[in-house]
Parts: C-alpha cells; structure tokens; sequence
C-alpha cells in the first residue's frame, strides 16, 4: 500500500485518506465499528499510522539516494524567510 509514497511528498489530507483506508480495512477484518477496537487491533498488530511508516520509509530512501551535500548537511541550505 506504501509502494513509492516514500518519494512523494504528501499532504495531510492525503494521510488522512490512507490511514482511513486502514482504519476501514480493519474494520471489515475484526467486525467492529468501535474506534477504540480497531486502535487496539493496530496496536497489537504493530500497524503505526500512515504518516509515522511513511516518514520512516522515506528516511530509507533518502539515505539511499546518493544526495547533494547541501540537502544531506542542514546547514549549508538555503534559508528562506
């Protein structure tokens, strides 16, 4: 479900609609429409939310990527104001 959304950069409407997604699809799994259960559920099934599993996904995929070095060193970027 995540395939390639590592090189997007998404907005928070976007991880919204995915993490619903997920919600729903535990919903029809498990049976239930409590919030709290399908909370659980994600838990237990060590399921993190859209924006935690995207975030860490991309970090990967950056790290891979052969970067220029002002976007791998924080301080030589351009600041803007």
């Amino acid at each position: 479900m995540f395939f390639a959304l590592d090189a997007c950069s998404l907005r928070v409407s976007q991880f919204k609609s995915i993490n619903y997604v997920i919600n729903s699809t535990f919903r029809k799994i498990f049976d239930t429409n409590s919030q709290e259960v399908v909370d659980d559920c994600l838990e237990m099934f060590n399921c993190p939310p859209a924006e935690k599993t995207i975030a860490v996904r991309k970090c990967k995929f950056l790290t891979k990527c052969d970067l220029p070095v002002t976007l791998k060193n924080p301080s030589t970027r351009l600041r803007h104001y």
